[in-house]
């Protein structure tokens, strides 16, 4: 599997105009999702698209974006970049994982639906960023799970 990625890796060296390359050189080494985000928005079709978009699913898999000494992600903490965000908490549950989780991610939407409101954007516009919503989720050493859904700034208009 690193063979191909190598492989893969010299080739799309070969063929990345030179900005490109700058660009990826900046953020390649990264830890910050978002800049690897605005890598694939400066260039949706770029040579280095792929090596992104895994570089990110590991990120997020990972766990190791975004968070504090203690490993808790700092979006739970109320610190965040996004504009539009909502978090939701749903302690643990009689009825189950599947049923607290729903719970905490209905939160977080009426959470994000206040914001709407509150920067009176329209129904075409709110239904535009609901198609753009992400979602982070986080249970802690007691069970609560905690669910940020939030609209990428990069996808704003």
């Amino acid at each position: 599997m690193k063979s191909i990625l190598i492989v893969f890796f010299l080739f799309s060296i070969m063929n990345a105009n030179e900005s490109e390359k700058f660009f990826w050189d900046e953020v390649k080494d990264s830890s910050d999702v978002e800049l690897l985000k605005l890598y694939k928005k400066q260039y949706p079709n770029g040579t280095f698209e792929k090596i992104a978009d895994l570089k990110i699913k590991r990120l997020v898999k990972s766990g190791k974006t975004n968070n504090d000494k203690d490993g808790i992600p700092t979006w739970l903490k109320g610190t965040t970049e996004y504009k539009f965000y909502g978090v939701g908490k749903a302690n643990k549950h009689f009825k189950g994982k599947h049923y607290q989780e729903n719970l905490a991610r209905n939160r977080a939407k009426r959470e994000l639906q206040s914001l709407y409101n509150d920067n009176n954007l329209s129904n075409d516009m709110m239904d535009e960023y609901n198609s753009e919503l992400e979602m982070m989720k986080y249970t802690d050493k007691r069970g609560r799970i905690y669910i940020l859904l939030y609209i990428d700034n990069y996808n704003l208009k």
